[in-house]
């Protein structure tokens, strides 16, 4: 448990990450020119502020300097998402941050708040919404599941960039295709929402990665139609191996 902070160092650790923040963020827009920098600074600067007040970076390890760096340059777009998120749950009053989830862990945890599904989690950036997945609350049994789903979701940004948001959007759409072909193909005729659910969520790369790693891959609603599996040949082997 992190020992208090007075006032002082809370105040100077605020105004530093703000600062640092929108001069990296700066940065990086200069590549675009002078109004780009300002658009990217005054990002990069809010999300210093929020992870400053909150403190959520962990100055103690490497990663959590990584995470800063990342978060106001190369995965500044996703953080732009977030500090879209973070402001309109921190606006809420039913949202419920939870520092308990997020001090020093290079994350903003939010019990509820806005999401797409209600029983799913909605993270931008280094935010995670609707933690609590349409329960009452977020109980710290659901820890494994911020840590290892939500929070690799937190870094695939930091460690792709854009590249994560337009990866993602691009496989979405072209598995709401596969999945209304398949639909369409099939006489048995399954349910076209969970078809298209399976082919554009969760069998999205990101998705598999971080439901793989939350060990939640084989018991999650997907289509067993569309739903990705190990090949016949490579189950018999593993079988084999187990003998």
């Amino acid at each position: 448990m992190e020992r208090t902070t007075s006032p002082a160092l809370h105040a100077s650790e605020t105004v530093l990450t703000t600062v640092a923040g929108a001069a990296l963020g700066g940065a990086l827009g200069l590549l675009g020119g002078v109004p780009l920098a300002v658009a990217t600074g005054i990002s990069a600067g809010i999300n210093g502020a929020f992870g400053g007040f909150r403190r959520v970076y962990d100055w103690r390890r490497a990663k959590g300097w990584l995470a800063f760096a990342a978060d106001s340059t190369w995965g500044l777009f996703g953080t732009t998402l977030g500090n879209v998120l973070n402001l309109a749950n921190s606006l809420g009053s039913r949202a419920g941050y939870r520092p308990d989830f997020s001090r020093r862990q290079n994350r903003h945890v939010f019990e509820k708040g806005a999401c797409l599904k209600r029983r799913f989690a909605l993270t931008h950036g280094n935010v995670i919404s609707n933690a609590a997945t349409g329960r009452e609350s977020l109980v710290e049994e659901r820890r494994p599941f911020i840590d290892r789903h939500e929070g690799l979701h937190i870094w695939q940004n930091r460690l792709f960039g854009p590249l994560y948001q337009a990866l993602y959007v691009a496989w979405f759409l072209g598995g709401a295709l596969v999945g209304a072909a398949t639909w369409a193909l099939k006489r048995d005729r399954p349910k076209l929402q969970r078809l298209v659910e399976t082919a554009a969520y969760y069998d999205n790369p990101f998705e598999f990665w971080a439901y793989k790693r939350d060990e939640h891959w084989e018991d999650n609603s997907a289509d067993p139609i569309l739903k990705w599996r190990r090949p016949k040949w490579l189950k018999k082997k593993a079988a084999a191996g187990d003998g």
